[in-house]
């Protein structure tokens, strides 16, 4: 009995590991269910490592008690252990390594005005820099003395409706600060507002106000509500900017995966009355903006040549229906088809094994943002990172995070100078 638990504890942590590497699932037939299974599992075991490697440990220090302990079998598991940790360190130095080989590719982007950037922020640059307190407790990178966090402030209020945000800023502001609207993921459907919370932080401390907005979920409302509401915010904030300390004409949008195709919608949509009911004449206008594992492709699910079933089903609950029944719900829900001169700045993140969201639809759409000559862009493909990379302060998180600072840096200094 306790050889076979040990066996199948054994072969289920190879499973695991090689899980990290390339999902299990597959997008053609899997369900919500299935994906959302291998992605948690990826995730946890490949950004979450040290956990991981803590509680096999100490599940082979219990099976070191048992009668198997002296036998050939506990030997062979073993060394299977041994060999998955091994793969998953591998792994991690890759992530220690990553923010070198991305340097290069800003400097291709954007050449002398990335290599001027100053930033007292960086990257880990071995193990003895990792923060592993925070890897270990995340709530402890939301407690800094620096800043304050104003929580559930609401911004529209309706029949009983509230829609909330929060607030992270700098104390004792004596000017005008840059802004940033942070707007969470979850298809559509959930979410908190609360997500990538360290990186809020961070970027308070450096002088920017952040805000972190919430929206209606389907199926409830179907788009264009969410941008509606996500819209809403961004006025309230305008309105209140004097009351922050916020620079209102310099605002960012960012979000990971449906909050970054609401972000990407931000950026795309500026302005557009039929998104701004109520308020059609005020300002909407995003300086830039940061998608990390974006949705970009809202067609292809529905294809016969293409099938992503999960997907498909979330996006019936979003748009109302199918293609072929909302034609104009899916037109407008799609980002490419907003593209224009007025578009602003991009910096686009996609991990190479993100078990929910395509790469290929990434890079198509950053194709277009090229055709067009979007000024001052960049799309980083990143190996080995999962979707949500950026929910926890992981290595993987504390490697990517200065990369999204000093775009940030350099968008606001480009303002600061044409201002």
């Amino acid at each position: 009995m306790i050889t076979s638990i040990f066996l199948l504890w054994t072969s289920l942590s190879i499973f695991l590991t090689l899980n990290v590497f390339k999902n299990f699932s597959k997008r053609s037939r899997s369900s919500v269910k299935t994906l959302l299974i291998s992605y948690v599992l990826g995730w946890v075991v490949g950004d979450l490592l040290p956990q991981w490697i803590l509680l096999n440990l100490g599940i082979l220090i219990i099976f070191s008690f048992t009668e198997i302990y002296f036998s050939s079998i506990f030997l062979f598991g073993l060394i299977c252990h041994f060999l998955c940790w091994f793969i998953l360190f591998i792994r991690l130095w890759i992530i220690l390594n990553l923010p070198k080989r991305i340097n290069i590719k800003m400097i291709n982007f954007f050449g002398i005005k990335w290599q001027n950037i100053h930033s007292d922020y960086s990257n880990p640059k071995n193990i003895f820099e990792i923060n592993w307190h925070s890897w270990f407790n995340p709530l402890n990178s939301l407690e800094d003395p620096r800043i304050e966090i104003l929580r559930d402030q609401v911004f529209h209020n309706e029949n009983g409706l509230q829609l909330k945000l929060d607030i992270y800023r700098p104390k004792n502001i004596k000017k005008k600060l840059p802004g940033i609207l942070q707007i969470h993921g979850g298809a559509w459907l959930t979410g908190s507002k609360r997500q990538a919370s360290s990186f809020l932080v961070r970027m308070a401390t450096k002088g920017w106000i952040c805000y972190s907005v919430t929206h209606r979920f389907s199926p409830k409302v179907v788009f264009p509500e969410h941008l509606i509401d996500v819209k809403r915010a961004l006025n309230w904030i305008r309105e209140n900017a004097d009351f922050h300390s916020l620079d209102k004409n310099f605002i960012i949008s960012k979000g990971g995966s449906s909050g970054a195709h609401l972000a990407s919608l931000m950026a795309l949509t500026q302005n557009q009355s039929e998104f701004q009911p109520g308020f059609e004449k005020e300002d909407t206008s995003i300086q830039g903006c940061v998608s990390i594992s974006g949705v970009f492709e809202f067609f292809g699910p529905f294809d016969e040549k293409t099938p992503f079933p999960a997907k498909a089903n979330i996006l019936k609950k979003v748009c109302g229906g199918r293609p072929n029944e909302e034609p104009v719900c899916y037109k407008k829900i799609t980002p490419a088809n907003w593209i224009s001169i007025d578009t602003p700045p991009f910096l686009i993140l996609q991990g190479e094994t993100d078990a929910l969201i395509p790469i290929e639809e990434t890079k198509k759409f950053w194709k277009i943002l090229k055709y067009k000559k979007i000024k001052s862009s960049a799309f980083l493909n990143l190996p080995l990172v999962h979707h949500g990379f950026d929910i926890f302060p992981t290595l993987t998180e504390q490697c990517i995070i200065p990369i999204i600072e000093n775009f940030l840096i350099m968008l606001h200094y480009n303002y600061y100078k044409r201002a």
